[in-house]
C-alpha cells in the first residue's frame, strides 16, 4: 500500500490537491489539522489540514491481506452522484446548516473557497456543502466532535473558564485550549492530570525567562548599569534595595546607587537608609547631565543600579523627559517593573509605553498580593525581553528570585483550581 499526505491551509484546498494527484476514486485513510508558526508552534500560527490518502486501486490488497482500515472514498464529494442512487432532479436540494463562526479562520476559509469558485454563487453552495461534508468526515475518524468548536464546549471548556477567570486574555486561553485540543485525544482531554500537564507545559513555554546573571551581548565593559523603570507604585525603590543586598552580601560584588526619584523625598531616605545598612556608595541626581557623571564616577563598581521616578504610562512628556535619563546612563539593563497586583487591563498599556525606553528586561512585583496571576502570561505576549526577577514581599534582601517559567505557570494553573 502507497500512502501519501498532502497538506494544505483549507479543507477543500488539500482535498483538491488529493484527486488531483491519485483521482476522485482515491481513498482517506487519516486527517489531522495543526498550527504551522507562530510562538513554539502554540500561540498563534496558521490553521493547517492535513489528509493522509491513496489510491483505489490499492484496495483489494489490504483486503487480501486481511488488513482493515477505515476509509472514506473521496467519490462522495463528486459531482456525480454514486451508483444506485436517485439522480440529482430527483433529490432534495441539501442545503447547508447554519453554523456558529466559533474561530475567524472558519469564516475565512468559507469566504476563500467562493471567492475561488467559477460559477459563482452556485459553485459557493456546493464548495460550502463540500466543507460540511469533510468536517462531518474529520469528527468520524478523529472522534473529537466538531474540529472547530467553541473554545468553551467539551471537556476542554472549564480550563478555558478557568484561565479567563485567572485574567487571562480570552484570545491567548482560547489558543492554550486549541492546541490542547488538536494534541491530546479525546480519551486524554479527559484525563484531568495529564491536561493539567500538558496545559502548564505550554504556559511555561510562552512565558521568557533569562539567568538574571546573564548580561545582554551588547555590554563590553566591566561595570554593569541596572535601571529600574516603571508607574508609580510597583515597588521600584524596595526593589533596587533587594538587588543591591543581594549583590554585595550573597554575591560578594562592589555595587553603587544612584537615584533621580528626588520627586518623593520619603523615597531618597528610604533608599539612603538601605544604603548606609549595607553600606554601599548612593548619589542622587537631578539631570541627565548629573546621571552621566555619577554612572561614570561609579565605574569602578561591579554593578551600578539607578532607582527612576515612577511616571504614568500615559503621561507621555514625563516619559519622554525620562527618555533622556536613560540615554544618558547608557544602561545594559532597563527593567520594566509591573506589579502582578495591577489591573489586567493597564499591564498591556504599561508594558507597550515603557518599551519604546530602551527596555530589555521584564520584573514582575508583588506576587503575594495577586489575587489571580493570568497578568503574568498576558504580559509574555508583549515584546519587551525576558522576566529576570520576580519579588513577593517587602523583606529585604530577601522576597527576591529569579523568574522560573515553570513555578509561574504552576501559579497559574494552581490559581486556575480556585477560581
Amino acid at each position: 500500500m502507497t500512502e501519501r499526505t498532502y497538506q494544505a491551509d483549507t479543507m477543500a484546498n488539500v482535498l483538491g490537491e488529493v484527486k488531483g494527484d491519485l483521482g476522485r476514486d482515491a481513498v482517506i485513510l487519516r486527517t489531522r489539522s495543526f498550527r504551522k508558526g507562530g510562538f513554539l508552534g502554540l500561540i498563534g500560527g496558521k490553521p493547517m489540514w492535513e489528509i493522509t490518502a491513496r489510491a483505489a486501486s490499492d484496495l483489494s490488497g489490504d483486503v487480501a491481506g486481511g488488513q482493515y482500515v477505515p476509509q472514506i472514498s473521496l467519490e462522495r464529494f463528486d459531482d456525480e452522484p454514486p451508483i444506485g442512487e436517485p439522480p440529482p432532479k430527483a433529490r432534495p436540494v441539501a442545503r447547508p446548516k447554519a453554523r456558529p463562526q466559533a474561530r475567524p479562520h472558519a469564516a475565512d476559509a468559507l469566504a476563500q473557497l467562493a471567492a475561488a469558485s467559477p460559477s459563482g454563487g452556485n459553485g459557493a453552495g456546493r464548495l460550502a456543502g463540500e466543507v460540511s461534508d469533510l468536517k462531518q468526515m474529520v469528527s468520524i475518524l478523529l472522534g473529537q466532535g466538531h474540529p472547530s468548536p467553541s473554545p468553551a464546549a467539551g471537556p476542554l471548556g472549564q480550563i478555558y473558564a478557568n484561565l479567563v477567570a485567572q485574567d487571562v486574555e480570552p484570545a491567548i486561553a482560547e489558543e492554550l485550549v486549541d492546541s490542547l485540543r488538536m494534541d491530546l485525544t479525546g480519551r486524554q482531554q479527559c484525563d484531568e492530570t495529564l491536561v493539567r500537564a500538558e496545559l502548564c507545559n505550554r504556559i511555561a513555554a510562552c512565558i521568557k525567562t533569562v539567568d538574571p546573571g546573564e548580561q545582554p551581548a551588547a555590554n563590553t565593559r566591566q561595570c554593569r548599569v541596572i535601571a529600574l523603570i516603571g508607574p508609580t507604585g510597583v515597588g521600584k525603590t524596595t526593589t533596587i534595595a533587594k538587588l543591591a543586598a543581594n549583590f554585595k552580601l550573597r554575591q560578594g560584588l562592589r555595587v553603587g546607587m544612584i537615584t533621580i526619584d528626588t520627586y518623593r523625598v520619603a523615597a531618597v531616605d528610604q533608599l539612603q537608609t538601605y544604603a548606609e545598612i549595607v553600606e554601599v556608595p548612593l548619589r542622587t541626581v537631578l539631570s541627565p547631565a548629573e546621571l552621566r557623571q555619577a554612572v561614570y564616577a561609579l565605574r569602578g563598581m561591579d554593578v551600578v543600579l539607578i532607582d527612576t521616578t515612577g511616571r504614568s504610562q500615559n503621561d507621555l512628556l514625563r516619559l519622554s523627559q525620562l527618555r533622556s535619563f536613560l540615554d544618558a546612563a547608557d544602561a545594559n539593563e532597563v527593567h520594566v517593573v509591573v506589579s502582578a497586583a495591577s489591573n489586567p487591563r493597564c499591564i498591556r498599556g504599561i508594558l507597550e509605553r515603557f518599551s519604546p525606553l530602551g527596555a530589555n528586561r521584564l520584573l514582575v512585583t508583588k506576587l503575594d498580593e495577586a489575587s489571580t496571576y493570568g497578568a503574568i502570561l498576558n504580559m509574555a505576549r508583549v515584546d519587551v525581553g525576558p522576566m529576570a526577577y520576580v519579588t513577593g514581599g517587602q523583606e529585604v534582601p530577601d522576597d527576591i528570585e529569579p523568574a522560573d517559567a515553570e513555578n509561574l505557570a504552576w501559579k497559574i494553573i494552581g490559581g486556575c483550581e480556585n477560581a
